[in-house]
C-alpha cells in the first residue's frame, strides 16, 4: 500500500500528517509519497508472535521488502520525479512521532542522497527498523510512551538547497522571536551540531528582522553523485557573507507565521532554498516549554512608589493589593473555589525590579478576564495606568458557544452585581468614610511610641481586620472610573475632538470639590495667617531644628492649628505610601519646609477653578452642534458620572494615604522596641524586613549583618538608571540611535502657560524641596506633592497621567504642567533655566535662540 494524493490515512504517522498540513497552508513542499504503517505491521505481529522483543523487531523490519505490486506503484511515482537521475530521501513518521509533547528529535533514522532503487529498498527497510532501535525504545521508555512502535516511511524528492535550516516559530529563548538557523548547502550538520550556521531572528510582532549572528562558514555539505554528502570548501570572500538574501527571510519568515498562527502552536520547520526558491520540508510541534513573557510596567504605580523602596513596603503593598482584590472577586459574586484559581495572580500583582516596585501587567490582564468584555476593558485600563505601549501576552479567553450558554446566567448576575455597586457609590463611598474615620479618630490616641511584640501584633490585626480587609468599595469606585473614562475617551472621539484626554482633562478643571485640594487650601490659609504675625513668619523662614518646639512654646495657638493640620494631613508627603518616607506625622519639619515655601513668595498661590474648565464647556458645545439629542445627553450625562467618580477616588485616597500612615506608624513603633533591645541598630533598620520576617524571624546579631547588607544592595539600586517597562525574558535588541536635540525637550502639554525659570529637579523624597518660585522636574509625582506643588512655577513630569492626581491638582492651581518627557531627569539638572510651554508641550534650555534651532 501507498499513500500519495490520498491524505490523512490512518497510518502515516505524525511527520506525514505535518506536510499534507503544510500544502493546505499553500507553502512549497517537495513532492512525496507514504509508505504506510499497515505495510509494516504484519513482521511487528510475526516477531511478536516468536517471542522476539525490540532488537528481534528491528532485524526483522530491516529485512523487509515492499510488496511487488507497491513497489510497481511506487516506481511509477518516482519515475515522474525523475528518479534516479535526482534523488531522494526517506525519513520516518511513527505514528506517535512529531506529536505535541513528544517529537523524538534526531531518535529514527533518515536517509538522504538516495539514488538507486536497491538503496531506497534498504534505506526504507532500515528507516522503519531504526523505530525498534535501543535509541527509540529508550526514548519511549524515558517518556512513559507506549512501548509498540507503529512505524511509517516517507519519501520525498531530494532539494539540494543553495542554503537550508531550522526555524524555530516561537524561540523558547526569547517567545516574542521568530529563530532562523542556516548553512550553505545541507543543514545535516546544524542538525546534528558540528556545523555553525547563521542566526536570523525577527521580531513576531513588528515582523521585522532586527539582530543576526553571521558565522565564518568555511565548507559546505553538498551532494557527490551517489557517494552521499561531502564538504566543498567556501571561497574566503563569501565566508562572511549571510547565507540567505533577507528576501528570502522575509518570505520564510511570513510562511512559518501563517503556519503557526493556522496550527495554534509554535512550530519546528526545517526549510530549503534553491535558486531563492523555498521549500518547507517538514514541521513538527515545538515540544519545549514556551516560558511566558512576562511584562512589568510602572508607568502608573511609581507615581504612588516613586524610586527605590524597601522590603517591607513591597511585601506590604503586595498584600494590600492581594487582600483588597480578593474581596472585590468575593464583591462580584465569584465564589470561594473560583477566587482560589486565582491565588497565584492575586499573590503576584506586583513585581520588584532593582528596588522599583512594578505592576505584572500579565496578571492585571488575567484579572479583567474574569470581567465582560476584555478587549475594552483591556484599553481601558491601559489608558488609565498610562501605558504607552500595549501588551498583547494576555489575550480573551475564547469559550465555545455550549460554555458560554453554561455561563451566561453567571455573567449577567455579575453584570448587575456591578452596575448595582456603581449606582449605589453616592450610599457606599460615605458609609466607607465613615467607617474609616470611626477607627482612625482614635487611632493615633492610643499608640504607644514603642510597641511590644504582642502589642504590636495586636495592633496591625485590628487594622487588617477592621480597615484593610474592608477596602472593596475603593476598587469598585476605581473600576467605575477607568471604564467611564474609557466609554468618555471614545464619546468624545466620535464628537470630533482630536486629543479627548488633554481636552477632559481641561474640562474636568474647576471642580471644587476635589479633595486633593483641600491641604494646599489649608496650608495657603496658615501661611496668610503666620506672614501676618512677623516673629512667627521670621522663625519659620530660619528654620532651626526645634523649630516645632519653639512655635508650641511661644506660638501655642498657632501650634494647635498645626497640629491640628498634621492630624489631618500630615501622611499627605512626597513619597507618602512608602512605609519608610519620613512624613510630616513622624517629623514635624518637614511641615514648616513647605510652609516656608508659600511665605517666600509675594504672593501666595491663589487656586484657579473656572477659567479652563469654562472654556472647554464651550469648545465641547461647538463639537456637539449638529449632534443627536440622544448622543448629546449620554456624553453629557457620562461626563458628569466621571467627575462624581473622580471625586469619590480623591476622597478615598487620602483615607488610603491615612491608612499607610497608620500602618507606618506601627512598624516605627516596634523598630523603636527593637532598637531598645539592641536587634536594630535604628528605627529606619525594621524597612528593611519583610512583614513576613518581621512577624516570624528571630532577632539576634546575624539580622544587623544582614539588613546591612540589604541596605546597600539597595543603596545601589538608587544608582542604577531602570526602564519603566521590563519585559522577562527580553530578547537583546539593538536599539535605535536617537538624536536628541541638546536644546530642546518635548513632551505632553496637560496645562497651557508660558514661562521661564531656574529648575530643581527631584528624584527621591529626601532631596532638596526648596521649589519656591521654581520649576518642578520630577519622574513622578503623587498626591503628597500638594503641598509642594502650588510654590513653583511650572511643572515637569517624567512618567504622568492626564488623570493622575497630581495633574488633576496641577490644573486646579493653574501651573503649566508638561508630563512623559523622555529622559527629562537625565537631561536636566538643578539649577539650569529652561522655558516651558503648558500648551505644546516643548521645554527649551535657555540662552538658545529658537529660531535658529
Amino acid at each position: 500500500m501507498i499513500c500519495y494524493s490520498t491524505k490523512y490515512k490512518a497510518g502515516i504517522g505524525g511527520k506525514a500528517e505535518g506536510l499534507y498540513k503544510l500544502r493546505e497552508l499553500g507553502l512549497q513542499v517537495p513532492d512525496f509519497l507514504v509508505i504506510p504503517y499497515e505495510n509494516f505491521e504484519n513482521s511487528i505481529a510475526e516477531s511478536n508472535a516468536e517471542g522476539k522483543g525490540p532488537e528481534g523487531i528491528s532485524g526483522k523490519l530491516s529485512q523487509y521488502k515492499l510488496p511487488a505490486e507497491d513497489w510497481e506503484q511506487l516506481k511509477n511515482i518516482l519515475q515522474q520525479w525523475d528518479f534516479p537521475q535526482k534523488p531522494v530521501v526517506v525519513r520516518s513518521s511513527v505514528l506517535d512521532e512529531d506529536g505535541s509533547k513528544n517529537a523524538f528529535p534526531g531518535v529514527m533514522d533518515s536517509f538522504l542522497n538516495i539514488g538507486s532503487y536497491e538503496a531506497l529498498e534498504t534505506a526504507i527497510a532500515n528507516c522503519a527498523a531504526s523505530a525498534w532501535s535501543p535509541r527509540a525504545m529508550a526514548y519511549r521508555k524515558q517518556h512513559h510512551l507506549n512501548p509498540v512502535a507503529h512505524p511509517a516511511v516517507i519519501v520525498q524528492q531530494q532539494i539540494d538547497p543553495d542554503s537550508s535550516g531550522v526555524l524555530f516559530t516561537t524561540f523558547p529563548n526569547f517567545p516574542q522571536e521568530m529563530a532562523i538557523h542556516a548553512v550553505p548547502g545541507f543543514a545535516e550538520g546544524l542538525m546534528n551540531g558540528t556545523a555553525e550556521g547563521d542566526e536570523f531572528y525577527f521580531l513576531k510582532k513588528s515582523t521585522k528582522l532586527h539582530r543576526q549572528i553571521i558565522s565564518t562558514k568555511t565548507s559546505a555539505l553538498q551532494r557527490s553523485g551517489n557517494l552521499g554528502l561531502k564538504p566543498v570548501k567556501i571561497t574566503k570572500e563569501k565566508q562572511e557573507i549571510p547565507c540567505m538574501d533577507v528576501a528570502v527571510l522575509e518570505e520564510l519568515f511570513q510562511a512559518a507565521q501563517a503556519a503557526e498562527n493556522i496550527s495554534g502552536y509554535p512550530l519546528d520547520i526545517e526549510f530549503a532554498v534553491k535558486e531563492k526558491e523555498l521549500f518547507i520540508l517538514q514541521a513538527r510541534p515545538i515540544t519545549q516549554e514556551i516560558p511566558e513573557v512576562v511584562v512589568y510596567d510602572n508607568s502608573n504605580i511609581q507615581e504612588s512608589y516613586c524610586g527605590v523602596t524597601t522590603p517591607l513596603t513591597f511585601s506590604f503593598a503586595s498584600r494590600a493589593y492581594e487582600t483588597v482584590y480578593r474581596q472585590t472577586m468575593q464583591v462580584l459574586g465569584l465564589s470561594s473555589q473560583e477566587i482560589a484559581k486565582h491565588d497565584k495572580v492575586l499573590s503576584n500583582l506586583l513585581g520588584l525590579v532593582k528596588g522599583r516596585i512594578y505592576y505584572n501587567i500579565n496578571n492585571w490582564y488575567r484579572g479583567l478576564q474574569l470581567l465582560p468584555s476584555f478587549k475594552q476593558n483591556k484599553a481601558d485600563m491601559e489608558l488609565m495606568m498610562g501605558l504607552q505601549e500595549p501588551v498583547d501576552f494576555i489575550g480573551d479567553v475564547e469559550k465555545p458557544l455550549r460554555e458560554k450558554i453554561r455561563l451566561l446566567p453567571g455573567l449577567v448576575k455579575n453584570y448587575y452585581r456591578l452596575w448595582r455597586k456603581f449606582s449605589k457609590l453616592h450610599i457606599l463611598v460615605p458609609e466607607f468614610q465613615q467607617k474609616f474615620q470611626k477607627h482612625y479618630s482614635g487611632f493615633y490616641k492610643e499608640l504607644s511610641p514603642v510597641l511590644e511584640p504582642s502589642e504590636f501584633l495586636q495592633k496591625k490585626k485590628a487594622l487588617d481586620e477592621n480597615l484593610l480587609n474592608s477596602w472593596s468599595i475603593p476598587i469598585i469606585n476605581d473600576f467605575n472610573v477607568m471604564m467611564l473614562n474609557g466609554s468618555v475617551i471614545r464619546n468624545l472621539k466620535k464628537a470630533g475632538i482630536n486629543e479627548p484626554e488633554e481636552f477632559l482633562g481641561r474640562y474636568l478643571s474647576g471642580d471644587q470639590e476635589i479633595e486633593s485640594t483641600q491641604p494646599t487650601i489649608a496650608m495657603i490659609e496658615l501661611a496668610e495667617q503666620a506672614a501676618k504675625v512677623e516673629t512667627i513668619k521670621k522663625v519659620i523662614l530660619a528654620l532651626h531644628p526645634d523649630l516645632h518646639q519653639s512655635i508650641e512654646k511661644d506660638h501655642f495657638k498657632f501650634f494647635l492649628k498645626v497640629k491640628n493640620f498634621i492630624h489631618h494631613y500630615g501622611d499627605r508627603t512626597v513619597g507618602e505610601l512608602k512605609l519608610e518616607t519620613t512624613t510630616m506625622r513622624v517629623d514635624p519639619q518637614i511641615f514648616y519646609k513647605y510652609l516656608r515655601n508659600f511665605l517666600g513668595r509675594e504672593n501666595p498661590a491663589k487656586i484657579n477653578l473656572q477659567q479652563i474648565s469654562e472654556e472647554a464647556k464651550a469648545e465641547l458645545d461647538k463639537a456637539l452642534t449638529g449632534k443627536s439629542f440622544f448622543f448629546k445627553r449620554k456624553l453629557r450625562k457620562k461626563l458628569k458620572k466621571l467627575q462624581m467618580a473622580i471625586r469619590y477616588r480623591e476622597r478615598i485616597r487620602l483615607e488610603r494615604t491615612r491608612l499607610f500612615g497608620m500602618y507606618r506608624s506601627i512598624y516605627r513603633a516596634y523598630g523603636s522596641y527593637l532598637v531598645e533591645n539592641s536587634f536594630l541598630e535604628k528605627v529606619e533598620d525594621v524597612f528593611y524586613l519583610a512583614e513576613e520576617e518581621l512577624l516570624h524571624t528571630k532577632f539576634n546579631g546575624e539580622l544587623k549583618r544582614n539588613i546591612t547588607d540589604r541596605q546597600a544592595e539597595y543603596e545601589s539600586y538608587r544608582k542604577q538608571e531602570v526602564p519603566s517597562r521590563v519585559t522577562i525574558p527580553s530578547p537583546p535588541v539593538e536599539e535605535e540611535k536617537r538624536v536628541e536635540d541638546p536644546f530642546v525637550l518635548q513632551g505632553q502639554g496637560c496645562y497651557p502657560g508660558q514661562i521661564s525659570g531656574e529648575v530643581v529637579v527631584i528624584k527621591d523624597p529626601g532631596d532638596n524641596l526648596d521649589v519656591n518660585n521654581k520649576i518642578i522636574c520630577a519622574l513622578r509625582t503623587d498626591p503628597g506633592w500638594a503641598a509642594l506643588l502650588p510654590t513653583s512655577k511650572g511643572v515637569l513630569i517624567e512618567k504622568g497621567s492626564a488623570l493622575s492626581h497630581s495633574v488633576i491638582l496641577l490644573r486646579e492651581l493653574g501651573i503649566p504642567t508638561i508630563i512623559n518627557i523622555p529622559n527629562l531627569c537625565n537631561r536636566l539638572i538643578s539649577g539650569e533655566k529652561v522655558t516651558m510651554d503648558g500648551g505644546t508641550g516643548e521645554i527649551l534650555k535657555e540662552n538658545v535662540d529658537k529660531e535658529a534651532l
